[in-house]
């Protein structure tokens, strides 16, 4: 058993919908595209002032048959027979309920029931083949062709004929086939809308620009129909042509049968394209409509924050973000959420509060590197190294923390120990910190910052500078820069060990040891004046 196939993939529910000038037919071109959902709230909407009530309720019951609904669909064609007797396609769409429950003759009755009220009538004959086809192509593929071959000897013209031949292809996936007939369709009527755009969904496989071209065309004759601005724009959009895409949804936007739904995606892209200022105000609509569900409004909150952000009103973001992240219900927040809500605040000067926001980000993204490499760059620049230290201390207990994350812990443990004055807080740091840096050097044996750190960490033993406690580390540093003489700071590392062990031994009266490393300092910076008379006086000692 198949499906009849339906080239546009159907849309989630939509929240609302604005009042419609051209009522329930619009609904009906919805429907035809495959966009049920769409289709159901235009008709639902439009159905007490429709023009035609059995057509109205006829095509919400097919929107019901395709959603699997019988006893819905049943009861839509029930009512489109009570409200016109003599309109034919509702007595079809009961046919298809029958046809589809496994009564084959009482749908037969049924659709010639629906003959008797119009004679050769090709929409009549493929709506039947329609039903026929829905329920079961291979089993009824007898009955199929002679309602089509009907069809098309009744009025050779007609584009339902073509349309049902190309959405027969189109579920082949013999697209090629599929756009020639849909292009015999829109040929014999320019203005039909269903043919124009399968077609177009066809060639999105085939020739994408030709695709555009046909609605472009088409657009022309029905300037007006948001359906054809919609798909336009969802054309462009698709190809990342934002520019395009933005023309059209402007159109549609101001067309008074868009969806309300669709106002995001244009906001969106108001702001993608710096256009900022109507980007709010599309927001601002959106919010103050209270024909909009919260999940539209909480969106447009979300947009509104981002938008303001691009255009630097810092205050306005704050006042929107205040409100966003205070948003009644359960709400899921991204990270750029939170990324924009603390640059508004740090922009404003309200650094602690900048942080707190980043501190949640972190508490609900803990797997987020973005985040969290922001978090560490904040506590390192605010010299807060007790959270610092906690945030990656966190990461090592959780096996997620990367040798740029042990450095930077072993780094604050000495900033935490250099900043104290009592020996038991420098013991524990120094503690805490050796095991991180032997696995750091055991991780990269040839990076020289490790070892540099090493020292660092070394020094925390000494109870007054150059008394020797890191002599050790300071000679592993410099038997790495020897086996790693073409580091480009190596020269920079031999200055700050050659500045360690020549003013360590020479407080040791290892004078020689001294004069040593006093005349390899000098050698890598012989400018230095005053190093260089320290040295002449060592060598007349």
């Amino acid at each position: 058993m198949k499906t009849k196939f339906f080239f546009a993939a159907m849309l989630l529910a939509c929240a609302s919908f604005v009042v419609n000038a051209q009522g329930y037919k619009d609904g009906i071109d919805f429907y035809k595209i495959g966009k049920l959902d769409d289709a159901k709230v235009i008709l639902e909407k439009n159905i007490n002032n429709a023009s035609n009530k059995a057509e109205a309720y006829y095509y919400l019951g097919e929107i019901a048959y395709h959603k699997g609904d019988l006893a819905l669909a049943k009861s839509y064609y029930d009512k489109g027979i009570a409200a016109d007797a003599k309109y034919p396609f509702n007595y079809v769409g009961q046919g298809a309920v029958t046809l589809k429950s496994g009564d084959e003759k009482g749908a037969e009755k049924l659709f010639k029931q629906a003959e008797k009220l119009t004679k050769k009538n090709s929409k009549l004959a493929i709506a039947i083949a329609n039903a026929y086809y829905y329920a079961n192509t291979a089993t009824y593929a007898k009955q199929i062709k002679k309602q089509t071959d009907n069809a098309f000897k009744w009025n050779p013209a007609d584009p339902d004929y073509y349309i049902f031949m190309g959405d027969d292809f189109g579920y082949k996936k013999e697209w090629g086939k599929a756009y020639g007939q849909y292009e015999l369709a829109f040929q014999n009527e320019p203005t039909n809308i269903e043919s124009r755009v399968k077609a177009a969904n066809v060639d999105v496989y085939l020739n994408p620009d030709r695709a555009l071209s046909g609605l472009e065309e088409l657009l022309a004759q029905v300037p007006n129909n948001a359906l054809v601005q919609r798909e336009l724009a969802e054309k462009y959009y698709e190809r990342d042509n934002v520019a395009k895409a933005l023309e059209y949804y402007g159109k549609y936007y101001d067309n008074p049968n868009h969806f309300v739904k669709d106002e995001l995606r244009y906001a969106q892209l108001l702001w993608m394209n710096k256009q900022n200022d109507k980007a709010v105000e599309v927001c601002d609509g959106i919010i103050a409509n209270s024909d909009n569900d919260e999940t539209n409004k909480f969106l447009a909150n979300r947009l509104k924050l981002y938008s303001q952000c691009s255009k630097e009103d810092w205050e306005g973001a704050v006042a929107t973000a205040d409100s966003y992240f205070n948003f009644p219900g359960e709400n899921t927040y991204l990270v750029g959420d939170y990324q924009y809500y603390a640059m508004a605040l740090d922009k404003l000067g309200r650094t602690n509060e900048a942080v707190g926001v980043f501190e949640k980000a972190y508490e609900q993204f803990p797997d987020n590197k973005g985040v969290r490499d922001q978090l560490v760059s904040i506590y390192f620049n605010n010299k807060d190294n007790v959270k610092l230290s906690k945030l990656l201390e966190g990461l090592v207990e959780n096996g997620k923390a990367s040798d740029n994350d042990l450095y930077n812990l072993a780094g604050s443990y000495c900033r935490i120990a250099e900043a104290s004055n009592d020996p038991a807080v420098k013991n524990e740091m120094r503690t805490k910190a050796q095991p991180v840096v032997d696995k750091l050097i055991a991780n990269q044996p040839n990076d020289l910052s490790n070892y540099q750190l090493n020292t660092r960490v070394a020094l925390l033993t000494e109870t007054k500078k150059y008394d020797g406690c890191a002599l050790e580390a300071y000679k592993k540093l410099e038997a790495a820069v020897d086996a790693n003489k073409g580091d480009k700071n190596a020269i920079s590392y031999y200055k700050y060990c050659y500045q360690y062990l020549s003013n360590t031994y020479q407080g040791q009266g290892k004078t020689d040891l001294a004069k040593s490393y006093y005349k390899k300092w000098l050698q890598i910076e012989p400018n230095n004046d005053d190093l260089r008379k320290l040295v002449e006086q060592l060598d007349q000692q």
